[in-house]
């Protein structure tokens, strides 16, 4: 991309004047250089401004010339590089990129700080719809904008625009607010919408960066060829190829290549050549580019005059400052001193206003010049540019055609709870409501909930509510454009009077000759000489005299009459007829595309000699049409004539009624005007302007962007002002627009931030149904019932309730309550659903007493869901009572089987089966087979409740047949549940088989109905069912099953929960294939917890990964996925968690059997620092336990010395005593494999002493059989004692004798006393003594015997060994042969015997 201009900075191509705070994300003050930073250019940075802000006010630079600037430096001659290149870039290189950052972040709306907990919230659901590409692009899509990336720790999107119009639309949506409020209803959780408290207070703000967008857009410019500037001064010299232009002439220009000049085309002329880059000024927004180029005007503007007014738009008294004799026919005379009183608006940005002469009452057209203000003021500040009937008009027009029709406001609304019995409740794995799938059901009579607006005649106490048949009759709200329309159909229908001049208006006169011409009714009618409300049809946009009072005619004959009656008019002096005739044949001519015949009468009707301004619409309309004309025709010399005054009588004067489509011509030229002169409350005028006309010919489409530009500017000129307000909310309207256009996210968008005060109760169910549609284009799965109705929907229905609630309107009170009650029952709000629903049941108390019942028994189904069953109860009972004496069986069932449920809850069995079967009977007599079958499955549920399972069965048998001949009907969700009981019932008395039938019939049913609530609880069951039967097969099929009901909900919670199930039960088959595809699901949990921001189970996922590319033998991955979890949990701020997690990843290698070693960092850094920060004696000596093990079996025993020396002083500290004596053992061990065996000797010892005094149990002394023989061989062989060694196998042999159980250790130490005494202590009596008694320990049955002594097993090992391997930090497996560990210590129970003290002794 090019630079614009050389030797200027944008602070000179745009003045301040221009620059208004049109999102202020692409134009702020100061501005962007172009050039004028050519010396700081290197070629590759951003360009900076030559001057800062400060250097020179923008006040003095939008009237000072601009300075020359720097000789054209070395930007220009990088231009070719950007010529060649593919990035668009301006004046700063090929490094610029094209990518914007776009910052959202949450917080408070009344002090504007930072929210954390709204911001982490937005986090979690950005990483949630991330995983989902779709959506997000979706939605920038509708923003006009290309999503590149998303980056949901760093709160931004990174998105890019390839043209100006892309642009333009993000930069208008940003401005309006519409950017900041998609993200939030696309990113907001549920329960964000239905906290009103929390609603009120939070909001997201999103920033871009404004000068990297900004220098974007104007890249962008020059990269599409050529856009439009504004001169900035007069030119100075031309030669032969220079474009002579002057101030504020717009030109379309583009880059030539030359360095210092661009080729320009003047609008108004046409005329090509160079002009200086310097001297040109780009149109700072991209409305006004897009303005010029779709609607080019070649007409130039008059110079407005400066005037002394200090407000844009004024209305009160001037003083004449000269005297003025008229011209035309049309303009006040007045006097120098005069006073004029403005009529209508006096806008400075015109060069003429209409005015009335205080002391003659004339009114005609006045050159501002000519007078000075006198007493003037401006508009109302909630004005600003429109008046009051001007803006209430406005915000009552509908721009879209279509009906608004009642299915799915009824859809939501409409309930049975009255009529229909409800299904209890069994535990909390039963549904939390039934939410069955919509079916077309018989819809009640219109009389039975009639509309408010069609009660309207009977003048009924309290209207019925338009909950039902609102959009039904939705003819006071579809009426398109009537606030515009003029009809004499509608003004006249009721004149009888007027019906008969009307038919003698249209027939032929029966006189002949003179008399005919003197006679003619259309003269006469025609010849008034002050407006009448008649003549409306004559002026319309329409065209409607054709059809009214030239009904008669065909457009040919109507033209040869109305010449006919023109030339009568002249020949008898008619003046108004022939001003009025000439009009209409203009009017036909232009009709017809034939300008020059119009243009001939309208100029002629305007050269009739009347006071024009006793018909004002005819004046308006002669003077738009015809100026329109001049301008369709080009025809520069006769627009002064009547473009002045055109622009005064449509801009001038409030509620301009159009009379041709052709005025556009007019309004683009004062937008052009506007435009020039940074005229912005002009522009507003006029694009109001622009807005009726599109809607009022049907053209919404061309609509849109002036009412997006009229949005814009109504909030910046009371910005501007310091007005809390704009003047006129439009974004009911744009909300209609973007619906028409299919738009969702801005419509929506633009919904929410409807702020209008003045909207009636219509008005707010259309926003309702608006809303609707919209998220059903979102998510089609609420059209089908497969997912909840949006929350957001609270926030509309609890407007309509404000409104309806002040006019009074207590029906519509309480069927709104009830519709909120019900959205909050289902996104598990149950407590605002209460408050609601006491809300609907006080205003119901207001009314009749069949009024309030509904709202009674919803509120008491309600209490029921939350538990307040005796407050239920309390509400039941009134209403048992008084249905009594009434004739409603339906009603009295409903009552009594929710009161059955009440009972239950309260323990009083009796008494609920008592009334569920007063319920049962009452739906047999009137033949309502739903209410039947569900009053059995209550008797079921009942019956399981207190353990009868046979008689639930019965019961549920006969519910389930009735169900199955209800299969039209909306039951599929309370047929499930029966099912579900059923198995229930059969699963109670064993009947497993049974109990999968059942729930397989169910997953049917609930499949068939499309009910993913449903199959989501019965698939669930079936897991549970076939896990507990051990059959991992089925349970992985229905578990598989669930990860995708989970997906089609979007329940991102429970679709991880699943897939970790799904990972252990595959993992649990082992098999490679089963631990790959448990190594799948892991990852798609791992996904899923990153998406929904859990640290901790994020880190846990990471973790088991780790653990499952170990079993498959791939160990650098594992090692990298454990790598992953620490990080992960060091993020968390735990150390106990992150000691945890590092002590887990160790495991994965410390109890494994390959690459042991890799468990030692994890270890040492990791957990054992961890340990010792936060004083944890307990896993520090776990862990100083694991690496003295460690190191051991890999033969590093000089570092496992210094952990074990470690081990002991921290057992000391520990308070356990077998902790103590563990890590003396494994002290003694670590010596032993050193070969410092005296150490080792001494620290066995040791252990040996701080052995319980107790023996707890037999088989507890095989410790002591271990360690003493452990000590015998020592001494044996290592330190040749045989004296010793004696000594200590004496004392295994004691200890071996307290367990009968184990006859080999004792024939184990019998061997070692018989060779002692062979060779080291010669006794052959002794030595044959031993072996003949090991011999015989040895020759009894396999059954009795054991292994030697020095050798366990954990079938052998005592009750405290057991308990001992299962701490952490032992290592199973070793023995006191293969380096003693931490287990073998620990198994130490048993005292040394006093008879084995003694032997001792006697032998030393």
């Amino acid at each position: 991309m090019a630079s614009c201009c050389s030797g200027v900075s944008l602070r000179s191509c745009f003045l301040s004047s221009d620059i208004s705070p049109e999102l202020d994300a692409l134009w702020r003050e100061p501005p962007y250089a172009l050039a004028g930073a050519n010396e700081h250019y290197p070629g590759n940075d951003i360009m900076t401004t030559g001057k800062g802000e400060d250097d020179q006010p923008p006040e003095q630079n939008v009237e000072a010339e601009p300075e020359p600037g720097p000789e054209p430096g070395s930007y220009w001659k990088e231009k070719a590089a950007f010529c060649k290149g593919s990035t668009v870039s301006l004046a700063v290189g090929e490094r610029f990129s094209s990518d914007v950052l776009l910052l959202f972040r949450g917080r408070r709306r009344c002090s504007g700080e930072p929210d954390s907990g709204l911001q982490e919230a937005l986090r979690t659901r950005l990483r949630v719809v991330e995983s989902n590409s779709q959506d997000v692009i979706q939605l920038f899509k509708d923003l006009s904008a290309r999503l590149l990336s998303v980056h949901a720790e760093k709160d931004r999107f990174v998105i890019t625009f390839k043209t100006v119009e892309e642009i333009w639309k993000f930069s208008t949506y940003l401005s309006l607010g519409y950017v900041a409020r998609s993200l939030e209803n696309f990113l907001c959780d549920q329960t964000f919408w239905l906290d009103s408290a929390l609603l009120s207070d939070v909001e997201i703000s999103v920033t871009v960066d404004e000068e990297h967008l900004a220098t974007l857009y104007l890249g962008l410019l020059l990269q599409e060829g050529s856009f439009f500037a504004k001169a900035l001064y007069n030119s100075e010299h031309a030669e032969e190829e220079d474009l002579v232009y002057r101030k504020n002439d717009l030109l379309v220009v583009r880059d030539t290549g030359q360095e210092s000049m661009w080729e320009g085309a003047l609008l108004a002329s046409c005329q090509h050549g160079l002009v200086p880059v310097h001297s040109m000024q780009p149109l700072p927004y991209p409305f006004y580019q897009w303005f010029l180029r779709k609607y080019p005007v070649t007409a130039g503007s008059p110079l407005v005059t400066k005037a002394q007014f200090d407000h844009p738009v004024v209305t009160g008294t001037c003083v004449a400052l000269v005297d003025h004799n008229p011209l035309g026919l049309d303009e006040l005379q007045f006097s120098r001193g005069d006073l004029i009183e403005v009529v209508g608006f006096l806008l400075t940005g015109l060069n003429v206003f209409i005015g009335r002469h205080f002391s003659s009452g004339q009114t005609g057209f006045v050159q501002k010049i000519h007078v000075r203000p006198e007493n003037v003021r401006p508009l109302d500040g909630q004005l600003v540019f429109l008046s009051e009937e001007e803006r209430a008009a406005l915000s009552q027009i509908n721009p879209c055609d279509e009906q608004y029709h009642t299915g799915l406001l009824n859809k939501l609304s409409t309930t049975d709870i009255s009529t229909v019995y409800r299904l209890d409740r069994l535990d909390e794995s039963d549904f939390p409501y039934i939410k069955n799938q919509p079916k077309e059901e018989p819809k009640p009579p219109v009389s039975a909930r009639q509309s408010l607006f069609l009660e309207k005649s009977d003048s009924p106490s309290y209207p019925s509510s338009p909950r039902i048949s609102l959009y039904a009759s939705q003819s006071l709200l579809e009426r398109e454009y009537e606030a515009l329309s003029f009809s004499l159909d509608d003004t006249f229908k009721e004149m009888d009077e007027f019906e008969e001049d009307a038919a003698i208006f249209l027939e032929e006169c029966s006189c002949d000759g003179e008399e005919a011409e003197l006679c003619d009714p259309t003269l006469t009618l025609l010849n008034q000489d002050h407006f009448q409300e008649p003549f409306l049809e004559l002026y319309d946009l329409s065209y409607s005299f054709l059809g009214t009072s030239f009904s008669g005619f065909q457009e040919e004959e109507l033209l040869l009459h109305l010449e006919s009656a023109r030339e009568t008019a002249k020949k008898t002096r008619m003046q108004w007829a022939l001003r009025r005739v000439c009009f209409l044949l203009g009017r036909l001519c232009a009709k017809k595309s034939k300008y020059s015949q119009a243009r001939v009468y309208l100029e002629e009707a305007l050269g009739v000699p009347v006071n024009g301004f006793a018909d004002r619409p005819l004046l308006i309309a002669l003077y738009t049409n015809l100026t329109a004309i001049y301008l369709k025709q080009r025809m520069a010399e006769k627009l002064p004539l009547t473009l002045e005054k055109a622009c005064a009588l449509m801009l001038g004067l409030p509620q301009h009624s159009f009379c041709s489509a052709d005025e556009f011509e007019v309004l683009k030229l004062v937008l052009r005007r506007a435009v020039v002169e940074g005229d912005r409350h002009l522009e507003a005028r006029a694009c109001y302007l622009a807005v009726r006309l599109f809607l009022r010919v049907r053209k919404p489409e061309d609509a849109l962007p002036f009412v997006e530009r009229l949005q814009f500017l109504t909030v910046s000129l009371s910005e501007e002002a310091g007005r809390p307000m704009a003047p006129v909310d439009l974004n009911w309207m744009l909300s209609r627009l973007y619906h028409r256009k299919y738009l969702p996210f801005l419509s929506l968008a633009a919904l929410s931030l409807d702020s209008a005060s003045d909207r009636g109760l219509p008005d707010a169910f259309q926003k309702i149904e608006l809303f609707i549609k919209n998220s059903v284009r979102l998510n089609p799965q609420w059209r089908e019932g497969t997912s909840l109705v949006p929350a957001q929907i609270v926030v509309y229905l609890q407007q309509a309730l404000s409104i309806a609630g002040g006019d009074g309107d207590l029906r519509t009170q309480r069927d709104l309550c009830m519709s909120l009650a019900c959205v909050y029952q289902q996104h598990g709000a149950l407590g605002r659903a209460v408050q609601s629903a006491q809300r609907a049941v006080f205003t119901g108390a207001g009314m009749s007493e069949e009024e309030g019942f509904e709202a009674s028994v919803l509120l008491a189904w309600l209490l029921v869901l939350t538990g307040e069953a005796e407050a239920a109860a309390v509400t039941l009972r009134p209403l048992l009572q008084s249905l009594h004496e009434t004739d409603s069986p339906a009603q009295r069932g409903v009552v009594y089987n929710l009161l059955a449920m009440c009972l239950r809850k309260e323990g009083c069995v009796r008494e609920a089966g008592r009334h569920f079967h007063c319920a049962l009977q009452i739906s047999r007599e009137n033949g309502n087979k739903r209410n039947e079958a569900l009053a059995l499955a209550n008797l079921g549920c009942l019956a399981l409740s207190v353990g009868a399972p046979r008689l639930a069965e019965r019961f549920l048998l006969r519910a389930l047949r009735l169900f199955q001949d209800l299969a039209e009907t909306p039951t599929d969700g309370e047929h499930v549940q029966a099912f579900l009981w059923l198995g229930r019932s059969y699963r109670d008395r064993g009947r497993t088989q049974d109990v999968r039938v059942s729930y397989e019939m169910a997953l049917l049913i609930a499949i068939s109905a499309e009910n993913l609530h449903s199959q989501m609880v019965v698939a669930k069951a079936l897991s549970h069912l076939y896990s507990d039967l051990l059959l991992h097969g089925q349970c992985i099929i229905y578990y598989e099953h669930c990860v995708a009901l989970s997906r089609e909900l979007k329940d991102k919670r429970q679709e991880g929960e699943y897939l970790e199930i799904l990972s252990t039960l595959y993992l649990s088959l082992n098999t490679e294939k089963s631990s790959r595809k448990s190594l799948d699901y892991t990852k798609q949990s791992l996904r899923i917890s990153i998406d929904l921001g859990k640290r901790e189970e994020e880190s846990e996922t990471w973790l088991q990964v780790g653990r499952i590319y170990y079993l498959i033998q791939e160990d650098e991955l594992a090692d990298m996925y454990l790598q992953a979890a620490v990080k992960t949990a060091l993020r968390v701020n735990d150390p106990y968690f992150a000691m945890s997690i590092y002590e887990e990843a160790g495991d994965v290698f410390f109890k494994g059997h390959r690459n042991r070693l890799s468990a030692l960092p994890f270890y040492r850094d990791g957990s054992l620092p961890f340990a010792r920060s936060v004083k944890d004696v307990q896993s520090e000596f776990r862990l100083l336990s694991k690496l003295t093990e460690l190191l051991m079996n890999q033969e590093q025993n000089d570092d496992a010395l210094q952990y074990a020396v470690l081990a002991v002083q921290v057992s000391t500290t520990t308070g356990d005593r077998l902790k103590e004596r563990t890590a003396f053992h494994r002290l003694a061990t670590v010596y032993f494999s050193l070969r410092q065996f005296e150490l080792a000797e001494n620290y066995y010892l040791k252990s040996l002493s701080l052995s319980p005094a107790v023996l707890k149990h037999p088989r507890e002394a095989q410790y002591f059989v271990k360690a003493y023989c452990r000590l015998g061989d020592l001494t044996l062989h290592k330190l040749k004692d045989a004296f010793d060694a004696a000594g200590y196998f004496y004392l295994a042999l004691a200890a071996a004798l307290e367990d009968p159980e184990n006859p080999r250790a004792l024939s184990g130490v019998y061997a070692k006393l018989a060779e002692i005494h062979a060779n080291h202590m010669p006794d052959v009596e002794l030595s044959q003594g031993y072996t003949d008694s090991g011999q015989a320990l040895w020759d009894q049955p396999a059954g009795h015997t054991d292994e030697p002594a020095g050798h366990t097993d954990e079938a052998t090992a005592s009750p405290g060994m057991q308990a001992d391997r299962k701490q952490p930090g032992v290592p199973p497996g070793s023995t006191l042969n293969e380096h003693e560990d931490e287990t073998g210590t620990q198994n130490s129970g048993l005292s040394q015997p006093p008879c084995l003290n003694t032997h001792f002794k006697t032998c030393k």
